[in-house]
């Protein structure tokens, strides 16, 4: 009989000993889990606020060109003053031209003096010069107005592309592609091969393709400049297929009406 207890209290002790092992196991996997979540906390917020800066750079680059370009459109009406001025006067030298040619067929008939005819001959070659330089100046201020307006198309190309990238990434919009860099299967996420220079927005959706087809949808959770990390959202891959380190990755389409009802 007292052999009978003594096995049952070395069960029980050894039942215990086990246990307490066990919890103390589970015990320090929490504790490394929540180290775990914390250090992505701290990423996420990092990455965050690096986004803000940028955004306000950005914002503050957009009012910086809208200015230049605000500066141009001045510049090229005063260009235009300019040149309108220019045609003025070329049109009146050359009334004036003319009515000097037409004195000099008057004196020729009224007159045969060398000296006068000389004299007439040389005001019409004066004017003719200066409708020449006038003319010269006139396509001088058409080149420059010319490159005014390529510089402001420029600018204005510039703007869009900026207001374009503004509102995608405050909608959670991505507008570039990646690849998979890395598959975590227990935890459901995978890190990609681009960033924020790469045109991937934290937050938004973007779907995994193979073939030409969307095999998975993702979900941004963290973003750096040249790599990020997504979850994979549950339910979106199918049973029988498996993600594979190279597979493409793109901006997910938006959903037709019907869908989004």
């Amino acid at each position: 009989m007292a052999n009978i207890f003594a096995i049952l209290t070395a069960v029980l002790l050894a039942a215990s000993a086990f246990l307490a092992f066990k919890n103390k196991e589970q015990y320090t996997k929490e504790i490394d889990n929540r180290k775990i979540a914390e250090s992505r906390l701290n990423t996420t917020q990092n990455r965050l606020a690096d986004l803000q800066k940028k955004r306000n750079a950005t914002i503050a680059e957009k009012e910086e060109t809208m200015q230049a370009t605000v500066s141009l459109r001045e510049e090229e009406a005063q260009q235009t003053a300019k040149n309108d001025g220019v045609k003025k006067e070329i049109a009146s030298k050359t009334q004036q031209s003319e009515a000097q040619a037409a004195e000099i067929a008057e004196i020729k008939e009224k007159t045969a003096k060398a000296g006068e005819l000389k004299e007439l001959a040389g005001k019409i070659k004066r004017l003719q010069e200066e409708i020449t330089g006038l003319e010269d100046e006139k396509a001088s201020k058409e080149n420059e107005r010319t490159n005014l307006l390529a510089l402001r198309a420029s600018t204005q190309n510039t703007v869009s592309a900026y207001n374009k990238e503004t509102n995608m990434i405050s909608s959670k919009k991505s507008f570039g592609s990646a690849r998979i860099n890395s598959i975590y299967g227990p935890w459901g996420f995978v890190t990609l091969s681009a960033g924020n220079n790469g045109g991937i927005v934290s937050g938004s959706t973007l779907n995994v393709v193979r073939n030409g087809e969307p095999i998975a949808e993702l979900r941004v959770r963290s973003v750096e400049s040249n790599r990020a990390s997504a979850d994979v959202v549950p339910n979106s891959l199918a049973e029988d297929v498996t993600l594979m380190v190279g597979d493409k990755v793109v901006p997910a389409e938006p959903a037709a009406p019907e869908e989004k009802n």
